[in-house]
């Protein structure tokens, strides 16, 4: 029975994939049902990649009654998990490289409402694209990690459970805490990991 209903699922699957495709700016993966996509034409997602239910892919184009002000662009690299519950948003351009990982809850965004008018509320303020977003192949973001702003995160590092990241992460490290601080990096000579606090910022990751 177990062995059917695995079998059922996969099915449903690639059907529900085949009804998206054409919908997306390009479609390499099997999607299940369940997970949220808005403006799937500005969202390319690669080979091999995994996607759990209750995620929400937005690419955003409205900022509230003005239409198709934003022209945004989100990348998914082949190879790439994210967990569930995540919310991945982008008025700009965001680019998961390949074989990222992205545990369950994360928040990764390009865009911020504005607040500079007192007398107006705050969801009325325009939204303000910030972008972009690299996120660099290899890396590990950890549950709950949020990840905004203009912000690059270099190769293989890792981002600790519950950490904001708002400025540039070098290739090779582990950042964690609010706001995330550098501490561990990878030591070329040594060809070791080493303890360290730096905060972010102090170098700038490279542009792709």
């Amino acid at each position: 029975m177990e062995r059917l209903l695995y079998y059922g699922r996969g099915v449903r699957n690639k059907l529900y994939t085949a009804y998206l495709r054409p919908k997306f700016k390009s479609l390499q993966s099997v999607i299940p049902p369940g997970v949220d996509i808005t403006n799937p034409q500005h969202i390319s997602i690669g080979r091999n990649v995994r996607i759990a239910p209750y995620t929400w892919l937005y690419a955003i184009t409205n900022d509230g009654e003005r239409k198709n002000i934003f022209q945004p662009s989100i990348e998914i690299g082949d190879g790439c998990v994210i967990g569930r519950f995540c919310y991945i948003t982008a008025s700009n351009r965001l680019v998961l490289e390949e074989r990222v990982f992205v545990m369950r809850s994360v928040l990764i965004t390009d865009s911020s409402h504005g607040h500079e008018d007192l007398n107006v509320a705050i969801i009325d303020q325009p939204l303000i694209s910030q972008g972009p977003v690299i996120i660099g192949t290899g890396s590990w973001i950890g549950t709950g990690a949020r990840i905004m702003g203009r912000v690059r995160i270099g190769r293989n590092c890792v981002v600790g459970t519950n950490a904001v990241v708002n400025k540039d992460v070098p290739d090779y490290c582990v950042v964690a805490g609010v706001p995330a601080r550098i501490v561990k990096r990878y030591d070329m000579d040594a060809q070791a990991w080493i303890r360290v606090d730096e905060p972010l910022g102090s170098c700038r990751a490279d542009a792709p």
